[in-house]
């Protein structure tokens, strides 16, 4: 990295790496979280149609503060607002691990870092796996919950329980192994690997242990989280998951948390088929010259037939990985892609409301006070209160 003295201006170089000229190039943008409205639409043409659904649902029946006054505060549940360009919480209920610090912190990343205003909105998200058929913003749903706004999950910030960190140290990981320690596709392990617990999501995960036992392409086991054994033994970090050419995407509780990691992989990601929708899924091609994961059905009964094809083609094999390096890892997963696509749903949700948040309330003895606690001091106490 450049060093500065103090005082010292960044060099023209440093400068340009921020320079985005109409046309995408990820070496040069991936980290440029300061593209404009017009730039993010130049730059991720593809990205916003979640974004489009939802809004053009509600185009003609616009969002209500009663609406979002409905919703039932259920575990996992922030109530927030934007108001002259400050994220404040309004309102929270329950927690599931770090997920809603992490979704406030993206927000609060891609309003800070925004070079044009963004308009005052007031929302809400649930972090939970499954949520209420509402107006909600959540990291997923099936395609009957048209209510529903997707938002990229908490994992884009970072998953530290599990210890995947982030997207980006993911990403840094996975580079940094391709280019020092030779991970070239001809070096990888020429199986299927999957590592999970069956009981999320049992009646796919134990199907596709079934099927791929005793199989000489497959690398498929079942993780004890509480066995030390298990876990020396068994355990792959996310890292890990690219020194094989096919890796298996599997749902869970509802959708899966993975698989924006398996797409930071120069690999195969072989699926069954997804019942659950994330907000970059409409980008996922199961055929054709752009093809970029293989989709099997859900109870794999075509997997053994797929891989021995794939095994078979490994031409067609590595296109596909390339493939999914191309429109993921290396564009539509950046970081400049989420801020782009935070802003966007902003946006979008402003246009389709039809109110405008309120910065006061009165308290019991008729005093104007503030609706909301501001991001940062939530984000230390973890609390809308505390004592002194």
């Amino acid at each position: 990295p450049e060093v500065r003295r103090l005082g010292q201006p960044f060099s023209s170089t440093s400068h340009e790496k921020f320079q985005f000229d109409g046309a995408w190039n990820y070496e040069r943008d991936r980290d440029n979280l300061l593209l404009t409205q017009g730039q993010c639409d130049q730059a991720f043409p593809d990205l916003f149609a979640e974004i489009d659904r939802a809004s053009e649902a509600r185009s003609l029946n616009p969002i209500t503060i009663q609406e979002l006054d409905s919703i039932t505060p259920r575990n996992g549940y922030i109530r927030a607002m934007i108001y002259d360009q400050q994220l404040y919480i309004i309102a929270k209920e329950g927690s599931i691990w770090s997920r809603e610090i992490a979704t406030l912190a993206a927000i609060n990343r891609a309003l800070v870092s925004s070079p044009e205003p963004l308009p005052n909105i007031e929302f809400v998200f649930n972090t939970d796996d499954r949520i209420d058929q509402a107006a909600l913003w959540g990291y997923a749903r099936r395609s009957e919950d048209d209510l529903i706004w997707l938002i990229p999950d908490f994992g884009y910030w970072s998953w530290p329980e599990i210890k995947a960190g982030s997207t980006k140290d993911i990403l840094l990981k996975v580079e940094s192994a391709e280019k020092q320690d030779g991970w070239t596709w001809s070096k990888k392990a020429k199986k299927l690997l999957w590592r999970g617990v069956a009981r999320m999501g049992p009646e796919i995960r134990d199907k596709l242990l079934e099927v791929t036992n005793g199989k000489s392409w497959a690398d498929v086991k079942e993780l004890g989280w509480g066995d030390p054994a298990s876990m020396k033994n068994d355990y792959k970090t996310m890292p890990e998951h690219c020194d094989y050419q096919y890796v298996a995407q599997t749902e869970g509780n509802s959708y899966s948390g993975r698989l924006k990691y398996l797409q930071m992989c120069r690999s195969v990601i072989v699926s069954h088929k997804l019942e659950w929708i994330q907000h970059h899924y409409h980008l996922l091609r199961s055929s054709g010259p752009e093809q970029n994961f293989v989709e099997v059905e859900r109870d794999w009964s075509d997997l053994e037939n797929k891989m021995d094809w794939l095994l078979s083609h490994e031409k067609d094999a590595q296109r596909i990985a390339d493939n999914n390096v191309k429109v993921f890892r290396e564009r539509y997963l950046t970081q400049a892609a989420e801020v782009c696509y935070w802003r966007r749903l902003i946006r979008q949700w402003a246009k389709v409301s039809d109110f405008k948040p309120e910065f006061y309330k009165e308290d019991e003895t008729g005093n104007k006070v503030w609706r909301g606690l501001s991001f940062e001091s939530f984000m230390l106490m973890r609390a809308m209160e505390w004592q002194t």
